[in-house]
């Protein structure tokens, strides 16, 4: 299986889903009709995969990663550049909790400038 991060072609949703799926159109047929609603509005035309073979050695037999699951929280923030949402409340101390933080831009956002006088 590869791995397709499938979205709507403008990104009006703000929503990306990793599918695993053979081939790009599969991706899509996967994201318009399973994928909690997200794209309910969108037709063929307005979607887009892009292949992430990054991920391809994630796949454990489901057609989607899991961003609740924190093992694919990892590899999605880390080989794909996901983050949590801007409408997700966070902060350095929530951050931490998460094992992904490591590699999360939105996290790195938060931390104070280092400076030469920094310790």
């Amino acid at each position: 299986m590869k791995a397709w991060t499938v979205s709507d072609a403008n990104g009006d949703t703000g929503v990306d889903y990793i599918i695993f799926a053979e081939t790009r159109g599969k991706a899509i047929r996967h994201a318009l009709d399973y994928c909690d609603g997200a794209f309910d509005w969108c037709r063929w035309t307005e979607m887009r995969a892009h292949r992430l073979p990054a991920l391809d050695s994630f796949y454990r037999g489901e057609p989607e990663m899991n961003w609740n699951d924190m093992d694919d929280r990892v590899a999605m923030v880390r080989y794909a550049g996901f983050r949590c949402s801007d409408e997700v409340m966070v902060n350095v101390e929530k951050c931490k909790h998460c094992p992904a933080h490591f590699w999360c831009d939105r996290y790195e956002g938060m931390l104070p400038e280092e400076t030469e006088d920094s310790p």
